[in-house]
């Protein structure tokens, strides 16, 4: 197959691009497949099909429309509810560009079951397929090297949790995304970690892209606290400093259709995790505390050596259900259904 690849985001520093686009990308290369870029310019000559990933703007519709004018089908692929995000901001203009895209292509897919449900919902004619997100490649983060500022960034950061030696040292990644996800979670739970610090020394880093929300939010969190700017060549050793990470989430349209890669993330780091549930981490609830802040960090402030078994135990579950060779084939597969249908 030779496939058209199109994204709003290409940066790998992104998670999206690398866990849905730059990661597929090399995996079918490997497999004999020819994945290549295409915007549109030029009508696709030689496509067999065009994958966009999550991308409604002009240039994305340009694919589309070069792409119908080819008789060439397009996979849209989705590891997030847009829609949800437009109708919560209120932006009926986005709403109407998605579903008017999503209902152009010839196939959809999504990391989870829950999230395609949903999408299906808005385009009912598109047939959808799960395709769950690659696992972070925790060997080429860490071949990384970080820069001067980087390396500055984290020395502070070992500064910070060695003037708390004693605590459990908890770490929470990610973007946010005003009121339905990110840091506003996090607040949420921050009642959970305070009366947690009344039995145990306990220390939060923030590892994000979201310095001001944290400055705004930082007075009001009743324990240690410390922010790093999220980066790609300082995020592992960030992760790798702490104990826990703590997933704070919030159920709504938005986040239901989250998939396992922060917590799979997490674990592949060497953390452990504690977590809100959602229908995505159901499957880690024998390894992982899932809705038990209170007893879920005490495992790992009190018994380290045994909660490490687990993960071990967590880690071949991920590894066995999404694993590179198996997301590989569902790739396959998903692309020959949609050119199938072309």
């Amino acid at each position: 197959m030779r496939i058209g690849w199109h994204t709003q985001r290409p940066n790998p520093k992104h998670a999206s691009a690398r866990l849905r686009v730059h990661g597929p990308m090399a995996l079918l290369e490997a497999r004999g497949h020819e994945c290549v870029w295409y915007d549109g310019a030029q009508a696709p000559d030689g496509l067999d099909c065009i994958v966009i990933s999550k991308s409604f703007t002009r240039t994305a519709h340009r694919v589309l429309d070069r792409a119908e004018a080819a008789g060439v089908p397009v996979l849209y692929d989705m590891c997030d509810n847009l829609v949800a995000k437009a109708r919560a901001e209120g932006d009926d203009e986005a709403e109407r560009r998605v579903v008017s895209a999503l209902g152009r292509a010839a196939r959809i897919t999504a990391p989870t079951a829950e999230l395609l449900d949903r999408l299906s919902e808005q385009v009912p004619g598109v047939p959808g397929q799960v395709v769950p997100d690659l696992l972070e490649n925790t060997e080429f983060l860490a071949s990384l090297r970080p820069s001067l500022v980087e390396r500055w960034r984290l020395a502070r950061l070992r500064r910070f949790l060695a003037r708390h030696e004693d605590a459990l040292h908890c770490v929470w990644f990610g973007n946010s995304s005003g009121a339905q996800a990110g840091l506003v979670h996090v607040r949420e739970r921050m009642p959970e970690l305070e009366a947690f610090a009344k039995r145990h020394p306990i220390t939060l880093t923030i590892v994000s892209n979201t310095w001001l929300a944290y400055r705004r939010m930082a007075p009001e969190f009743g324990i240690p606290t410390h922010y790093i700017g999220w980066s790609l060549a300082g995020f592992l050793a960030a992760l790798r400093a702490h104990r826990v990470a703590i997933i704070p989430v919030g159920r709504n349209s938005f986040t239901l259709g989250k998939s396992i890669n922060r917590p799979a993330t997490a674990l592949r780091a060497g953390l452990g995790v504690v977590a809100d549930s959602l229908p995505a981490y159901r499957e880690l609830q024998d390894f992982v505390p899932i809705d038990d802040w209170q007893g879920g960090l005490w495992r790992y402030a009190s018994d380290w050596p045994r909660e490490r078994d687990r993960l071990a135990e967590a880690l071949a579950h991920i590894d066995a259900h999404y694993g590179d060779a198996h997301v590989a084939d569902l790739w396959e597969s998903a692309l020959r259904e949609t050119i199938g249908r072309g």
